[in-house]
């Protein structure tokens, strides 16, 4: 039972509960100070680490361990233990701290009856998951994307229609916790898609932001596989660790009430 963290760099480890592993990704290229596991070993996908972001660490995770429950952290963001924003930052307001979700009580989730521990949603821009990809990124790497599942997992196709043209909200980061079989077929449906999309999209002239296009990818086909399959889910609050201290939780918490009274109003 591993959260392995996702990391590119040092960061203050030690505090981390028992259960979480820093995984040092695109590790033929970045230095390990702290002699972090790395995505470099056995069957790897390191040098993709500039395209496929965090997703080279779960790419090594799928290929190279044999943890009975498996989480992946984005970047040293983690999952909290409340379900509410808000009771997240009252709680760091007062300790002065977040503390990550012990990996015992995510392990319970699972013997309960919970088969996917996600980042509860967020809202990712103005108008659908589409709209806003097209926004901020190619569109047509999402049409690309969706050709791709049309063809190759036909059955996929409404549940992507539906999350990418009529939600507006999804859980990001790739961040997950889960069981082992779960992972697997997973990791083997999206890296079927991604590879394939590898093949078809030229991302040469892309600047470096845009480069990073199949860990956007991963963020929101994460969405669509929990769709279809529809299993039993558990949302959990994510926060950034290098940000989140009493004055950072405090402004979050005022700008969350203002928004959310601009909203109603």
């Amino acid at each position: 039972m591993t959260f392995y963290v996702i990391t590119h760099k040092h960061f203050n480890y030690q505090s981390l509960p028992i259960g979480y592993t820093p995984l040092l990704v695109g590790a033929n290229k970045n230095q390990n100070p702290d002699s972090f596991i790395t995505d470099n070993t056995g069957d790897n996908i390191s040098n993709k680490n500039y395209s496929f972001c965090e997703l080279t660490g779960l790419y090594w995770m799928w290929k190279n361990t044999k943890d009975k429950n498996i989480g992946l952290a984005h970047y040293r963001r983690y999952f909290s233990k409340y379900t509410s924003f808000n009771i997240l930052y009252l709680t760091t307001i007062i300790k002065g701290h977040s503390q990550p979700v012990s990996v015992s009580q995510l392990d319970t989730w699972l013997k309960d009856g919970t088969d996917w521990i996600v980042a509860t949603p967020q809202i990712g821009g103005v108008g659908s998951l589409w709209e806003q990809f097209d926004h901020f990124h190619h569109i047509k790497d999402l049409e690309i994307t969706r050709n791709i599942i049309k063809e190759t997992f036909p059955e996929y196709i409404s549940s992507f229609d539906k999350v990418m043209k009529h939600n507006n909200q999804a859980s990001f980061y790739n961040m997950f916790y889960t069981r082992r079989e779960e992972m697997d077929k997973y990791c083997e449906w999206l890296f079927e898609i991604l590879f394939q999309a590898e093949k078809q999209v030229d991302i040469s002239s892309y600047d470096q932001y845009q480069q990073r296009l199949y860990g956007f990818l991963g963020e929101r086909l994460l969405n669509v596989w929990l769709d279809h399959r529809q299993p039993k889910i558990k949302q959990l609050v994510e926060y950034n660790s290098d940000s989140m201290a009493r004055i950072d939780a405090a402004r979050l918490l005022k700008h969350n009430l203002i928004t959310r009274n601009v909203n109603l109003s």
